[in-house]
């Protein structure tokens, strides 16, 4: 129903907002992306986008003149500036120039949403598709409601979720998604307060105390189902996290267990 315009001279950039949400709860069932002013401009003039996101430096161009010209061109664009820097006279100009919001990179998808439903609902006078009274399903580690977060972060979660077990990296996960480490490693972290690594060893340290309670197994092979090779590496995870061994969860919850030690 709606038509999406992402404008940056980063084509990755470009590619990478299409995945921070799902932009048909939104009713956006179009997308296209431009990587220079001139792009921009033949573009918005035949595509006629509802809302347009623009980069603040566009090489030779200022994002808020390609905004000025479009819509001196007549173009009623719902228009949102993104930068990589908080500077008050951007701000000033972006505003001047009829931009109505301006979003620093890392995109917080909080904010991109909260300046979605306003233009939707306020200025497009639509409605939106999402259904929050749903029951909402809570990350373990977060503690926050998935539809919360980011397209890109719930698919790295998903990875997580899936191949914890192996050797897993943020740079592999990237290469996957064919996008950028830093880019997507800059957007989790802003997503979720934690850099990926971090959540990583917390997904693995939960799936490991289930584990332990509730299985049998040693506690050597509990840690290679988790993704540790070596043992060591493992307990100190483990004890940083919680607080306590391993054993020591194991001797508490099962008091018959004869479990030593496998610490060298």
């Amino acid at each position: 129903m709606y038509r999406l315009l992402i404008v940056d001279d980063e084509k990755d950039i470009c590619e990478n907002v299409k995945y921070l949400l799902d932009w048909t709860e939104y009713g956006f069932t179009s997308i296209m992306t431009a990587t220079s002013y001139t792009e921009a401009v033949n573009l918005a003039v035949d595509f006629q986008p509802h809302v347009a996101l623009v980069d603040i430096n566009l090489n030779a161009y200022w994002g808020y003149d390609l905004v000025n010209h479009l819509k001196s061109l007549g173009l009623k664009t719902v228009f949102c500036m993104i930068s990589g820097f908080e500077d008050i006279q951007y701000l000033r100009r972006s505003m001047q120039a009829g931009s109505s919001d301006y979003l620093l990179k890392p995109i917080n998808t909080a904010e991109l949403r909260s300046f979605l439903e306003r233009t939707v609902v306020n200025t497009l006078k639509g409605q939106l598709r999402r259904n929050d009274l749903q029951p909402q399903e809570l990350d373990p580690v977060l503690k926050v409601p998935y539809n919360s977060l980011s397209k890109i972060t719930n698919k790295i979660i998903l990875v997580v979720k899936t191949d914890y077990h192996s050797s897993l990296s943020l740079t592999s996960i990237a290469d996957s998604f064919q996008m950028s480490g830093k880019y997507i490693g800059r957007i989790f972290l802003k997503d979720t307060g934690m850099k990926f690594s971090d959540y990583l060893t917390a997904y693995r340290m939960l799936q490991a105390k289930q584990l332990i309670l509730n299985t049998q197994e040693k506690i050597l092979v509990i840690a290679n189902m988790v993704g540790y090779m070596q043992l060591n590496h493992f307990y100190i995870h483990f004890k940083n996290y919680f607080g306590f061994s391993p054993s020591t969860l194991r001797s508490i919850e099962q008091p018959d267990s004869t479990e030593k030690e496998e610490l060298p």
